[in-house]
Protein backbone atom coordinates (compact mmCIF):
# COMPACT_ATOMS: atom_id res chain seq x y z
CA UNK A 1 0.00 0.00 0.00
CA UNK A 2 2.86 2.70 0.87
CA UNK A 3 4.89 1.87 -2.75
CA UNK A 4 1.82 2.42 -4.30
CA UNK A 5 0.84 5.76 -2.94
CA UNK A 6 4.69 6.98 -3.00
CA UNK A 7 4.32 6.15 -7.06
CA UNK A 8 0.83 8.46 -6.98
CA UNK A 9 2.89 10.75 -5.05
CA UNK A 10 5.58 10.68 -7.36
CA UNK A 11 3.04 11.16 -10.91
CA UNK A 12 1.72 14.00 -8.87
CA UNK A 13 5.13 15.75 -8.89
CA UNK A 14 6.06 15.09 -11.98
CA UNK A 15 2.64 16.27 -13.72
CA UNK A 16 2.74 19.65 -11.79
CA UNK A 17 6.41 20.16 -12.89
CA UNK A 18 4.93 20.24 -16.28
CA UNK A 19 1.62 21.73 -16.20
CA UNK A 20 1.74 25.01 -14.15
CA UNK A 21 -1.51 26.31 -13.14
CA UNK A 22 -0.60 29.51 -10.67
CA UNK A 23 -4.21 29.71 -9.01
CA UNK A 24 -4.38 26.38 -7.70
CA UNK A 25 -5.21 26.02 -4.04
CA UNK A 26 -2.41 23.18 -3.59
CA UNK A 27 0.62 25.62 -4.07
CA UNK A 28 2.27 27.93 -2.17
CA UNK A 29 1.49 31.12 -2.51
CA UNK A 30 3.59 33.12 -5.24
CA UNK A 31 6.84 34.64 -4.20
CA UNK A 32 6.70 38.66 -4.25
CA UNK A 33 9.37 40.07 -5.68
CA UNK A 34 11.01 43.24 -4.01
CA UNK A 35 12.46 44.87 -7.68
CA UNK A 36 11.99 44.05 -11.01
CA UNK A 37 15.54 42.92 -11.63
CA UNK A 38 14.85 40.10 -9.22
CA UNK A 39 12.03 38.79 -11.14
CA UNK A 40 13.58 39.04 -14.43
CA UNK A 41 16.87 37.23 -12.89
CA UNK A 42 14.49 34.56 -11.44
CA UNK A 43 12.64 34.02 -14.48
CA UNK A 44 15.92 33.81 -16.73
CA UNK A 45 17.96 31.61 -14.46
CA UNK A 46 14.68 29.52 -14.11
CA UNK A 47 15.14 25.69 -15.56
CA UNK A 48 12.14 26.40 -18.25
CA UNK A 49 13.48 29.28 -19.60
CA UNK A 50 16.72 27.58 -19.94
CA UNK A 51 14.90 24.80 -22.23
CA UNK A 52 12.89 27.45 -23.97
CA UNK A 53 16.28 28.77 -25.26
CA UNK A 54 17.42 25.73 -26.01
CA UNK A 55 14.09 24.95 -28.33
CA UNK A 56 14.53 28.13 -30.30
CA UNK A 57 18.34 27.11 -31.58
CA UNK A 58 16.82 23.62 -32.39
CA UNK A 59 13.74 25.60 -34.24
CA UNK A 60 16.38 27.90 -36.32
CA UNK A 61 14.95 31.06 -34.31
CA UNK A 62 18.74 32.11 -33.35
CA UNK A 63 17.51 35.95 -33.23
CA UNK A 64 15.08 35.18 -30.19
CA UNK A 65 17.91 32.81 -28.38
CA UNK A 66 21.14 35.19 -29.01
CA UNK A 67 17.79 38.08 -27.25
CA UNK A 68 17.28 35.69 -24.58
CA UNK A 69 21.26 35.22 -23.55
CA UNK A 70 21.17 39.02 -23.95
CA UNK A 71 18.97 39.91 -20.99
CA UNK A 72 20.74 37.04 -19.27
CA UNK A 73 23.99 38.74 -19.20
CA UNK A 74 22.57 42.31 -18.81
CA UNK A 75 20.68 41.41 -15.62
CA UNK A 76 23.03 38.36 -13.67
CA UNK A 77 25.47 42.40 -13.02
CA UNK A 78 24.48 44.14 -9.84
CA UNK A 79 22.17 47.03 -10.54
CA UNK A 80 24.87 49.41 -9.35
CA UNK A 81 27.75 48.11 -11.33
CA UNK A 82 25.21 48.21 -14.74
CA UNK A 83 26.46 50.64 -17.31
CA UNK A 84 24.64 50.64 -20.89
CA UNK A 85 26.81 51.96 -23.27
CA UNK A 86 25.57 55.14 -24.73
CA UNK A 87 25.34 53.57 -28.28
CA UNK A 88 22.89 51.47 -27.23
CA UNK A 89 20.77 53.79 -26.21
CA UNK A 90 20.59 55.95 -29.72
CA UNK A 91 20.47 52.31 -31.37
CA UNK A 92 16.74 51.90 -29.59
CA UNK A 93 15.64 55.37 -29.96
CA UNK A 94 16.35 55.48 -33.83
CA UNK A 95 16.61 52.36 -35.37
CA UNK A 96 17.29 53.23 -38.04
CA UNK A 97 20.52 54.95 -37.78
CA UNK A 98 21.80 51.55 -35.93
CA UNK A 99 23.82 50.34 -39.04
CA UNK A 100 25.79 52.37 -41.52
CA UNK A 101 27.01 50.36 -44.69
CA UNK A 102 30.49 50.52 -47.18
CA UNK A 103 29.91 48.97 -50.48
CA UNK A 104 32.67 48.86 -53.28
CA UNK A 105 33.10 47.68 -56.67
CA UNK A 106 36.46 45.95 -57.67
CA UNK A 107 36.39 47.94 -61.36
CA UNK A 108 38.51 50.65 -63.08
CA UNK A 109 37.24 54.04 -62.11
CA UNK A 110 37.49 57.34 -64.27
CA UNK A 111 39.70 59.74 -64.23
CA UNK A 112 37.48 62.83 -65.16
CA UNK A 113 35.79 63.99 -61.82
CA UNK A 114 32.94 65.59 -62.60
CA UNK A 115 32.20 68.49 -60.05
CA UNK A 116 28.68 67.80 -58.21
CA UNK A 117 28.98 64.59 -59.42
CA UNK A 118 30.39 60.85 -58.04
CA UNK A 119 33.08 58.85 -59.19
CA UNK A 120 32.00 57.25 -62.63
CA UNK A 121 32.65 53.69 -63.22
CA UNK A 122 33.85 52.04 -66.42
CA UNK A 123 32.35 48.27 -66.90
CA UNK A 124 32.35 45.76 -69.95
CA UNK A 125 29.39 43.83 -70.71
CA UNK A 126 29.11 40.39 -70.29
CA UNK A 127 32.32 40.66 -67.47
CA UNK A 128 31.82 39.59 -63.78
CA UNK A 129 32.98 42.06 -61.27
CA UNK A 130 33.01 41.80 -57.27
CA UNK A 131 30.89 43.92 -55.05
CA UNK A 132 32.27 44.00 -51.34
CA UNK A 133 29.57 45.10 -48.01
CA UNK A 134 30.74 45.51 -44.89
CA UNK A 135 28.97 47.36 -41.77
CA UNK A 136 31.05 50.12 -40.44
CA UNK A 137 29.98 51.92 -37.86
CA UNK A 138 31.12 52.87 -34.06
CA UNK A 139 29.17 49.98 -32.91
CA UNK A 140 30.66 47.09 -35.05
CA UNK A 141 32.46 45.79 -32.23
CA UNK A 142 29.78 45.04 -29.99
CA UNK A 143 28.41 42.10 -31.84
CA UNK A 144 25.10 42.53 -32.18
CA UNK A 145 23.06 39.38 -32.25
CA UNK A 146 20.60 39.67 -34.96
CA UNK A 147 23.08 40.53 -37.41
CA UNK A 148 21.19 39.53 -40.65
CA UNK A 149 20.35 41.88 -42.79
CA UNK A 150 18.79 41.27 -46.55
CA UNK A 151 20.37 43.80 -49.53
CA UNK A 152 19.01 44.43 -52.98
CA UNK A 153 21.48 45.06 -55.84
CA UNK A 154 19.87 46.98 -59.00
CA UNK A 155 20.82 48.60 -62.11
CA UNK A 156 18.73 52.05 -62.71
CA UNK A 157 18.85 54.76 -64.43
CA UNK A 158 19.82 58.24 -62.82
CA UNK A 159 17.78 60.38 -60.49
CA UNK A 160 16.27 62.68 -63.37
CA UNK A 161 14.78 59.54 -65.17
CA UNK A 162 11.35 59.59 -63.52
CA UNK A 163 9.32 55.54 -63.43
CA UNK A 164 8.13 55.67 -67.03
CA UNK A 165 11.00 57.03 -68.74
CA UNK A 166 12.95 54.04 -66.96
CA UNK A 167 10.18 51.38 -67.93
CA UNK A 168 10.00 52.87 -71.07
CA UNK A 169 13.95 52.35 -71.73
CA UNK A 170 14.10 48.76 -70.07
CA UNK A 171 10.93 47.77 -72.80
CA UNK A 172 12.81 48.61 -75.64
CA UNK A 173 16.16 46.92 -74.53
CA UNK A 174 14.48 44.01 -73.89
CA UNK A 175 12.28 43.94 -77.22
CA UNK A 176 15.84 43.69 -78.88
CA UNK A 177 17.43 40.87 -77.41
CA UNK A 178 17.83 37.80 -78.73
CA UNK A 179 15.68 35.73 -76.33
CA UNK A 180 12.96 36.83 -73.67
CA UNK A 181 14.98 35.38 -70.91
CA UNK A 182 17.69 37.95 -70.78
CA UNK A 183 18.71 39.76 -67.38
CA UNK A 184 19.71 43.15 -67.06
CA UNK A 185 21.85 41.74 -63.98
CA UNK A 186 23.17 38.25 -63.42
CA UNK A 187 25.44 36.65 -60.55
CA UNK A 188 28.23 34.44 -60.24
CA UNK A 189 27.77 31.19 -58.73
CA UNK A 190 31.92 31.31 -56.73
CA UNK A 191 32.24 29.85 -53.57
CA UNK A 192 33.95 33.20 -52.46
CA UNK A 193 30.46 35.09 -52.52
CA UNK A 194 28.12 32.02 -52.09
CA UNK A 195 29.80 31.45 -48.43
CA UNK A 196 29.36 34.69 -47.89
CA UNK A 197 25.65 35.50 -48.79
CA UNK A 198 22.79 33.49 -48.71
CA UNK A 199 18.38 33.50 -49.98
CA UNK A 200 19.47 34.67 -53.42
CA UNK A 201 16.16 35.60 -54.92
CA UNK A 202 15.99 37.47 -58.86
CA UNK A 203 12.93 39.96 -57.78
CA UNK A 204 13.59 41.62 -61.15
CA UNK A 205 15.39 41.27 -64.10
CA UNK A 206 17.07 44.36 -63.03
CA UNK A 207 17.26 43.53 -59.67
CA UNK A 208 19.18 40.58 -57.13
CA UNK A 209 18.45 40.12 -53.47
CA UNK A 210 20.24 38.27 -50.81
CA UNK A 211 20.86 37.83 -47.24
CA UNK A 212 24.19 38.40 -45.12
CA UNK A 213 25.37 38.81 -42.08
CA UNK A 214 26.69 42.37 -40.83
CA UNK A 215 29.33 40.89 -38.50
CA UNK A 216 31.16 39.79 -41.47
CA UNK A 217 32.28 40.98 -44.96
CA UNK A 218 30.37 39.99 -48.16
CA UNK A 219 31.23 39.58 -51.37
CA UNK A 220 29.23 39.52 -54.56
CA UNK A 221 30.14 39.31 -58.01
CA UNK A 222 27.79 40.69 -60.05
CA UNK A 223 27.65 41.36 -64.68
CA UNK A 224 25.90 43.86 -66.31
CA UNK A 225 24.33 42.85 -69.90
CA UNK A 226 23.13 46.22 -71.62
CA UNK A 227 25.22 48.99 -72.55
CA UNK A 228 24.74 52.12 -72.42
CA UNK A 229 24.05 52.60 -75.70
CA UNK A 230 21.58 50.18 -75.86
CA UNK A 231 18.40 52.73 -75.31
CA UNK A 232 18.57 54.25 -78.41
CA UNK A 233 18.24 53.12 -82.31
CA UNK A 234 19.79 56.05 -83.24
CA UNK A 235 23.41 55.44 -84.09
CA UNK A 236 26.16 57.86 -82.33
CA UNK A 237 23.86 58.66 -79.56
CA UNK A 238 25.43 59.33 -76.22
CA UNK A 239 25.17 56.35 -74.06
CA UNK A 240 23.26 56.68 -70.78
CA UNK A 241 24.34 56.50 -67.36
CA UNK A 242 23.47 53.78 -65.74
CA UNK A 243 23.92 53.42 -61.65
CA UNK A 244 24.03 50.09 -59.22
CA UNK A 245 21.75 51.09 -56.74
CA UNK A 246 21.73 48.96 -53.25
CA UNK A 247 19.37 49.04 -50.70
CA UNK A 248 19.89 47.12 -47.22
CA UNK A 249 16.65 46.41 -45.02
CA UNK A 250 16.66 44.91 -41.77
CA UNK A 251 15.74 41.35 -42.15
CA UNK A 252 13.37 40.92 -39.18
CA UNK A 253 11.98 44.63 -39.80
CA UNK A 254 9.09 43.94 -42.72
CA UNK A 255 9.44 47.76 -43.76
CA UNK A 256 9.98 48.52 -46.81
CA UNK A 257 12.09 51.64 -46.01
CA UNK A 258 15.59 50.95 -46.23
CA UNK A 259 18.16 50.73 -43.22
CA UNK A 260 20.64 52.46 -45.83
CA UNK A 261 21.13 53.05 -49.70
CA UNK A 262 24.12 53.72 -51.82
CA UNK A 263 24.63 54.14 -55.83
CA UNK A 264 27.88 54.25 -58.11
CA UNK A 265 27.14 55.75 -61.19
CA UNK A 266 28.74 53.39 -64.29
CA UNK A 267 29.10 53.19 -68.12
CA UNK A 268 28.80 49.84 -69.69
CA UNK A 269 31.10 49.69 -72.99
CA UNK A 270 31.48 46.23 -75.14
CA UNK A 271 34.80 44.07 -76.15
CA UNK A 272 37.06 45.57 -73.36
CA UNK A 273 35.79 49.27 -74.10
CA UNK A 274 36.26 49.62 -70.48
CA UNK A 275 40.34 49.20 -70.65
CA UNK A 276 40.26 51.41 -73.57
CA UNK A 277 38.57 54.11 -72.64
CA UNK A 278 40.12 54.40 -69.22
CA UNK A 279 43.84 54.53 -71.50
CA UNK A 280 42.46 57.36 -73.43
CA UNK A 281 41.64 59.40 -69.86
CA UNK A 282 45.17 58.39 -69.16
CA UNK A 283 46.64 59.79 -72.19
CA UNK A 284 45.20 62.85 -72.30
CA UNK A 285 45.87 63.45 -68.96
CA UNK A 286 49.56 62.76 -69.44
CA UNK A 287 49.46 65.45 -72.13
CA UNK A 288 47.63 67.89 -69.84
CA UNK A 289 50.89 67.78 -67.44
CA UNK A 290 53.10 67.83 -70.10
CA UNK A 291 51.55 71.33 -72.15
CA UNK A 292 51.64 72.34 -68.33
CA UNK A 293 55.23 71.82 -67.52
CA UNK A 294 55.98 73.40 -71.09
CA UNK A 295 53.59 76.32 -70.71
CA UNK A 296 55.05 77.28 -67.40
CA UNK A 297 51.04 78.07 -66.37
CA UNK A 298 51.52 76.01 -63.12
CA UNK A 299 51.49 72.03 -61.54
CA UNK A 300 48.97 70.09 -63.34
CA UNK A 301 47.52 67.31 -61.09
CA UNK A 302 46.71 64.09 -62.66
CA UNK A 303 44.58 61.85 -60.64
CA UNK A 304 45.80 57.96 -60.38
CA UNK A 305 44.63 55.03 -61.66
CA UNK A 306 41.79 53.49 -59.05
CA UNK A 307 40.71 50.12 -59.73
CA UNK A 308 38.14 49.97 -57.02
CA UNK A 309 34.96 52.87 -56.05
CA UNK A 310 33.27 53.50 -52.99
CA UNK A 311 29.31 53.57 -53.37
CA UNK A 312 28.07 57.06 -52.27
CA UNK A 313 25.26 56.98 -49.62
CA UNK A 314 22.21 58.23 -50.79
CA UNK A 315 20.02 60.35 -48.34
CA UNK A 316 16.30 59.59 -49.71
CA UNK A 317 15.44 56.58 -48.22
CA UNK A 318 11.40 56.98 -49.72
CA UNK A 319 11.99 56.84 -53.18
CA UNK A 320 10.95 53.34 -54.51
CA UNK A 321 13.32 51.84 -56.97
CA UNK A 322 12.04 51.47 -60.40
CA UNK A 323 12.28 47.33 -60.83
CA UNK A 324 11.42 45.86 -64.56
CA UNK A 325 9.75 43.08 -64.86
CA UNK A 326 8.27 42.41 -68.47
CA UNK A 327 5.19 40.05 -67.17
CA UNK A 328 2.58 40.55 -70.06
CA UNK A 329 0.05 39.01 -67.68
CA UNK A 330 0.33 42.52 -65.90
CA UNK A 331 -2.47 44.86 -66.43
CA UNK A 332 -0.06 48.13 -64.93
CA UNK A 333 3.36 47.34 -64.63
CA UNK A 334 3.73 49.92 -62.23
CA UNK A 335 1.39 48.08 -60.38
CA UNK A 336 3.58 44.79 -60.56
CA UNK A 337 7.04 46.80 -59.88
CA UNK A 338 5.21 47.91 -56.56
CA UNK A 339 4.04 45.01 -55.10
CA UNK A 340 7.42 43.84 -55.71
CA UNK A 341 9.34 46.34 -54.19
CA UNK A 342 7.56 46.10 -50.88
CA UNK A 343 7.36 42.57 -50.48
CA UNK A 344 11.46 42.69 -51.36
CA UNK A 345 11.51 39.65 -48.12
CA UNK A 346 9.16 37.65 -50.15
CA UNK A 347 10.68 34.55 -52.62
CA UNK A 348 11.45 34.72 -56.19
CA UNK A 349 8.43 35.97 -58.43
CA UNK A 350 6.66 33.39 -61.19
CA UNK A 351 8.75 34.55 -64.40
CA UNK A 352 6.59 33.67 -67.62
CA UNK A 353 7.92 31.21 -70.47
CA UNK A 354 9.43 32.76 -73.37
CA UNK A 355 6.03 31.94 -74.99
CA UNK A 356 4.01 34.21 -72.96
CA UNK A 357 5.57 37.28 -74.62
CA UNK A 358 4.28 39.07 -77.60
CA UNK A 359 7.79 39.55 -79.72
CA UNK A 360 7.73 42.83 -81.48
CA UNK A 361 7.90 42.59 -85.40
CA UNK A 362 11.42 43.58 -85.58
CA UNK A 363 12.48 40.28 -83.96
CA UNK A 364 11.19 38.20 -86.55
CA UNK A 365 12.86 40.11 -89.16
CA UNK A 366 16.37 39.76 -87.62
CA UNK A 367 16.42 35.97 -87.44
CA UNK A 368 20.24 36.19 -87.63
CA UNK A 369 20.37 37.67 -84.28
CA UNK A 370 17.61 35.43 -82.74
CA UNK A 371 20.07 32.34 -83.39
CA UNK A 372 23.04 33.81 -81.65
CA UNK A 373 24.49 32.16 -78.56
CA UNK A 374 26.06 33.71 -75.35
CA UNK A 375 28.57 31.52 -73.34
CA UNK A 376 30.26 32.60 -70.27
CA UNK A 377 33.93 31.09 -70.05
CA UNK A 378 36.90 31.40 -67.92
CA UNK A 379 39.93 29.42 -67.48
CA UNK A 380 40.78 27.91 -64.17
CA UNK A 381 43.45 30.27 -63.23
CA UNK A 382 40.76 33.30 -63.73
CA UNK A 383 38.69 34.74 -61.20
CA UNK A 384 36.60 36.90 -64.11
CA UNK A 385 34.56 35.38 -66.89
CA UNK A 386 34.74 36.15 -70.98
CA UNK A 387 31.53 36.25 -72.83
CA UNK A 388 31.79 34.33 -75.77
CA UNK A 389 29.24 35.28 -78.44
CA UNK A 390 28.47 32.64 -81.51
CA UNK A 391 27.26 34.57 -84.48
CA UNK A 392 25.73 31.01 -85.25
CA UNK A 393 25.01 28.17 -82.78
CA UNK A 394 27.24 25.44 -84.15
CA UNK A 395 30.02 23.16 -83.34
CA UNK A 396 31.22 25.55 -86.04
CA UNK A 397 30.33 28.77 -84.27
CA UNK A 398 31.75 27.97 -81.34
CA UNK A 399 35.39 27.18 -82.87
CA UNK A 400 35.44 30.50 -84.48
CA UNK A 401 34.86 32.14 -80.99
CA UNK A 402 37.19 30.02 -78.96
CA UNK A 403 39.72 31.06 -82.00
CA UNK A 404 38.96 34.88 -82.00
CA UNK A 405 38.99 35.41 -78.45
CA UNK A 406 42.29 32.87 -76.93
CA UNK A 407 44.10 32.47 -80.50
CA UNK A 408 43.91 29.14 -80.98
CA UNK A 409 44.00 28.18 -84.78
CA UNK A 410 40.99 26.37 -86.10
CA UNK A 411 42.60 23.46 -87.89
CA UNK A 412 44.57 22.42 -84.71
CA UNK A 413 41.30 21.84 -82.68
CA UNK A 414 40.97 18.30 -82.83
CA UNK A 415 38.28 17.46 -80.33
CA UNK A 416 36.11 19.50 -78.04
CA UNK A 417 34.10 18.17 -75.39
CA UNK A 418 31.64 19.68 -73.02
CA UNK A 419 31.60 17.95 -69.15
CA UNK A 420 28.59 18.09 -67.05
CA UNK A 421 28.17 19.02 -63.79
CA UNK A 422 27.91 15.51 -62.97
CA UNK A 423 31.33 14.90 -64.69
CA UNK A 424 29.81 13.33 -67.42
CA UNK A 425 31.96 13.94 -70.97
CA UNK A 426 30.40 14.13 -74.41
CA UNK A 427 31.42 15.34 -77.61
CA UNK A 428 30.30 19.29 -78.13
CA UNK A 429 27.93 19.15 -81.23
CA UNK A 430 25.44 21.19 -82.98
CA UNK A 431 22.34 20.12 -80.90
CA UNK A 432 23.67 21.05 -77.47
CA UNK A 433 24.68 23.99 -77.95
CA UNK A 434 21.88 25.38 -79.85
CA UNK A 435 19.30 24.10 -77.25
CA UNK A 436 21.73 23.14 -74.51
CA UNK A 437 24.03 25.95 -73.98
CA UNK A 438 22.68 29.61 -74.13
CA UNK A 439 23.89 31.63 -71.41
CA UNK A 440 26.17 29.00 -69.40
CA UNK A 441 28.98 29.40 -67.49
CA UNK A 442 32.10 27.20 -68.22
CA UNK A 443 35.45 26.48 -66.84
CA UNK A 444 37.51 26.09 -70.08
CA UNK A 445 40.70 24.33 -70.41
CA UNK A 446 43.00 24.25 -73.69
CA UNK A 447 45.02 21.12 -73.56
CA UNK A 448 47.96 20.88 -75.97
CA UNK A 449 49.05 17.79 -77.56
CA UNK A 450 50.73 15.99 -80.34
CA UNK A 451 50.28 19.46 -82.13
CA UNK A 452 46.90 19.68 -81.60
CA UNK A 453 44.62 20.88 -79.43
CA UNK A 454 41.96 19.42 -76.90
CA UNK A 455 39.28 21.74 -75.71
CA UNK A 456 37.22 21.13 -72.65
CA UNK A 457 33.92 23.27 -71.18
CA UNK A 458 33.63 21.82 -67.69
CA UNK A 459 30.16 23.30 -66.44
CA UNK A 460 29.72 25.22 -63.86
Amino acid sequence: MKVSQWQNSCASISLRLVVVVPNEPSFNPRRAYTSEDEAWRSYLENPLTAATKAMMSINGDEDSAAALGLLYEYYKVPKDKRVLPIKVVEMSEEPEKRDTFQYTLEASRSLRLKQGEGPMTYLNKGQFYAITLNETSANKRLRHPISKVRSVIMVVFSEDKNRDEQLKYWKYWHSRQHTAKQRVLDIADYKESFNTIGNIEEIAYNAVSFTWDVNEEAKIFITVNCLSTDFSSQKGVKGLPLMIQIDTYSYNNRSNKPLHRAYCQIKVFCDKGAERKIRDEERKQNRKKTKGKDGGVGPVSVPKKCDATFFKTMTDLDAQPVLFIPDVHFGNLQRAVCVCVRSVLVKRMFRPSEEDFCPPPHKQLREETQKRVLLYVRKESDEVFDALMLRMPTLRGLMDAISEKYGVPIDRMAKIYKKSKKGILVNMDDNIIEHYSNEDTFILSIENYADAYKITLTEI
